[in-house]
């Protein structure tokens, strides 16, 4: 399992207040999406740069399908660090928002054809 944090600074716009955070583990590690995002927090609680409590946070998740348009608006933030850092990954076979997104919060799970991804991206703005 890997964590990568993309803080504000990664944006094209330097004063940004967005950050996004992934989480990727190969798909054969887990029986299921959901097993792997409940491991996935428990791995950011592991270390102290990237504990925020995230078991309790998202204690109830709802895991409810995402729609096209959450995946497309998801590449567009990443699009938004293009000068700074690409990212490629396989599409989406099955992509959740493990909860009900909000204007500053959005927490994606995705399976690809070999990775589990949790996507989570904030602003403070």
């Amino acid at each position: 399992m890997i964590a990568i944090d993309f803080g504000n600074l990664c944006f094209n716009v330097g004063a940004s207040e967005q950050n996004i955070l992934v989480v990727a583990a190969p798909k054969h590690t887990f029986s299921s999406l959901d097993d792997f995002i409940t491991a996935a927090f428990k791995f950011l609680e592991s270390d102290e740069r990237f504990y925020d409590n995230w078991t309790e946070l998202y204690k109830n998740r709802t895991n409810l399908p995402a729609s096209d348009d959450d995946l497309a608006w998801m590449k567009s933030r990443l699009e938004e660090m293009n000068r700074r850092i690409n990212i490629l990954w396989e599409p989406a076979i099955q992509a959740v928002n493990v909860i009900p997104p909000k204007w500053n919060d959005i927490t994606l799970g995705l399976e690809t054809i070999n990775e589990y991804i949790l996507y989570l991206w904030s602003t403070s703005a």
